[in-house]
């Protein structure tokens, strides 16, 4: 995962994978089963985001990909992951592409991708599900789940009415959780994911809000704090980190598809690089130059 949220996304996914797992295994038809977390990387530079072997009456894969910024193209990159994973484990897979918001999607997300010829003549067809997070109710989220519950709050529903969404919430965590890490992950995570959603001044009236609505236990105060505190400080720290790591991975992405595969230590350059204004400065240049050594003159 080389996106933005996609640290967050990963330690809720973390925290009840079977969460995850059974939810969109149950949506795209897969019998339920035992879960079981797999590698995601799938070729040097190919990594999906998650996949997951069900081990159920028709053992199956299923294979999940989360967007929060529109790109064209991730269809064909999705018949490319589902490929590599059917090759790797001899099994049939399911890919499912999540829209993390309604900015994320794009025009060529449909849920299938056509592979044509040169003549026109099709080559192959990929169909995958497309599941729109917002356009789903809290409650549909919520019962996916404690593992699944900060996407409630991403709903069209919520935001028309946050007030409701934050009592659902409430209570959702009341009753699936005991354990004060855990409690205090979805609050974090769901902190820094709000900001897919709203803007800083309405996420901090929310949370004061959840604070308030759980004043009469003093242990959901202190987690509710320790949480919020945990996001904002994951939220600044990983601002930096996750723009260093998605800039690397675009340098590295489009700079193979100009120049072709990088040598290990031209490679090695790119991913010893942390200054983000330097990175910039590359991905802005990538269309100007002619090669690798070009692109690094100076790195």
């Amino acid at each position: 995962m080389n996106k933005p949220y996609d640290a967050t996304l990963n330690a809720l996914i973390e925290i009840r994978p079977d969460d995850w797992a059974g939810y969109f295994a149950h949506l795209v038809g897969i019998p339920p089963g035992p879960a079981e977390a797999l590698d995601t990387d799938l070729a040097t530079t190919v990594q999906a985001d998650r996949v997951f072997r069900i081990n159920g009456a028709k053992p199956a894969l299923l294979h999940l990909e989360l967007e929060a910024n529109p790109r064209l193209g991730v269809p064909r990159e999705l018949m490319r992951y589902n490929t590599l994973v059917d090759h790797q484990y001899d099994l049939p897979v399911e890919t499912v592409l999540i829209l993390l918001r309604p900015k994320a999607e794009a025009s060529d997300q449909n849920g299938l991708y056509v592979r044509t010829g040169v003549n026109g003549g099709i080559i192959a067809q990929f169909r995958y599900q497309v599941e729109r997070v917002w356009q789903r109710s809290v409650d549909d989220w919520l019962r996916g789940g404690i593992g699944l519950a900060p996407l409630a709050l991403l709903t069209d529903e919520a935001d028309a009415d946050l007030e409701a969404a934050l009592v659902r919430f409430r209570e959702c965590l009341r009753a699936n959780t005991t354990d004060d890490t855990v409690t205090k992950g979805i609050l974090g995570s769901s902190y820094i994911l709000c900001g897919l959603r709203y803007d800083h001044a309405r996420i901090e009236a929310m949370y004061q809000r959840l604070s308030i609505m759980m004043e009469e236990s003093t242990t959901y105060q202190a987690i509710l704090a320790k949480g919020v505190a945990q996001g904002v400080a994951q939220g600044r720290e990983q601002g930096v980190a996750q723009g260093v790591q998605a800039l690397r991975a675009t340098v590295l992405r489009l700079g193979v598809k100009r120049f072709g595969a990088p040598a290990a230590e031209v490679a090695a350059r790119v991913e010893n690089l942390n200054d983000l204004a330097r990175l910039q400065d590359l991905s802005d240049r990538l269309l100007d130059v002619s090669g690798w050594d070009e692109l690094l003159a100076g790195v």
